[in-house]
C-alpha cells in the first residue's frame, strides 16, 4: 500500500529516506533506468510527493555527488590536517579514500559513472570540487617550495594518474577485498610514484 511522506514513522527524515533510496538505484540500476515513479515505488511512496522534497531527478541526482565529494574533502583534510610528516600525510590520505570507498560505495558509483548526467552548471561545481581534491594529491608529486602552487590548483602531470588508479580501483577491485588490503596495495602504488617522481 502506496502511504505519504508525512504519514510514515520512520526515525530518519522524509527526505533522508529519499536520499538514501535515490543513491542506492542510481548507483545500482543507472541514473537513466530509474524514473521518479521508480523511486517512490521503492519507497512504497505516491510519485507527486517526492516533489515536496526534490526539484527534479537531475537535482537529485548533483545534491548526491556534490555531497559525496564534500564529504571525501572534508574527511581527507581533517586527517591530514594532523600529519607531520610526508609518509604520514599519505597514509592518512589514503585511509581517509579507503573509509569513503567502504562507507560510501554507491555515491563514489555516482561520482566516476553520472557526470555526464549533470548539466554545464552542475559539471562546473563538480569539477571545482574534483580540482579541490586533485590538488591534495598534487602535493606529493611537488618539492616543498612549491605546495602553496598545488593547493591552488596547479595540477601536476601525475596527478591525473593518481586519481584515475584511485577512483578506478573501485570499479575492478575484488568486492572480497578488505580495507586493509585496499589500504596497502594503494599505499604500495602511491609510494612507488612518488618515489620515482622524486628519482626523476
Amino acid at each position: 500500500m502506496q502511504t505519504t511522506l508525512s504519514s510514515t514513522n520512520s526515525i530518519q527524515s522524509a527526505r533522508d529516506r529519499i536520499l538514501d533510496a535515490a543513491v542506492e538505484l542510481f548507483a545500482t540500476r543507472g541514473f537513466q533506468a530509474v524514473g521518479l515513479r521508480d523511486l517512490a515505488s521503492y519507497l512504497g511512496l505516491h510519485a507527486g510527493s517526492l516533489y515536496h522534497h526534490i526539484d527534479n531527478k537531475q537535482a537529485l541526482l548533483f545534491e548526491l555527488i556534490e555531497s559525496g565529494l564534500l564529504d571525501l574533502l572534508q574527511e581527507t583534510k581533517c586527517r591530514m590536517n594532523n600529519a607531520r610528516r610526508p609518509c604520514e600525510r599519505l597514509n592518512l590520505f589514503i585511509q581517509a579514500f579507503v573509509k569513503f570507498n567502504f562507507k560510501e560505495k554507491h555515491k563514489l558509483t555516482l561520482i566516476t559513472s553520472e557526470f555526464a548526467n549533470l548539466n554545464k552548471e552542475q559539471q562546473a561545481r563538480v569539477i571545482q570540487l574534483k580540482n579541490r581534491y586533485s590538488s591534495l594529491i598534487s602535493t606529493f608529486f611537488t618539492h616543498e617550495h612549491n605546495k602553496k602552487e598545488a593547493f591552488n590548483g596547479e595540477i601536476c602531470p601525475l596527478t591525473n594518474t593518481a586519481v584515475t588508479i584511485l577512483f578506478g580501483q573501485s570499479q575492478w577491485y575484488n568486492p572480497e577485498t578488505t580495507e586493509p588490503q585496499l589500504t596497502a596495495t594503494l599505499t604500495h602504488i602511491f609510494t612507488c610514484m612518488i618515489g620515482n617522481y622524486k628519482r626523476n
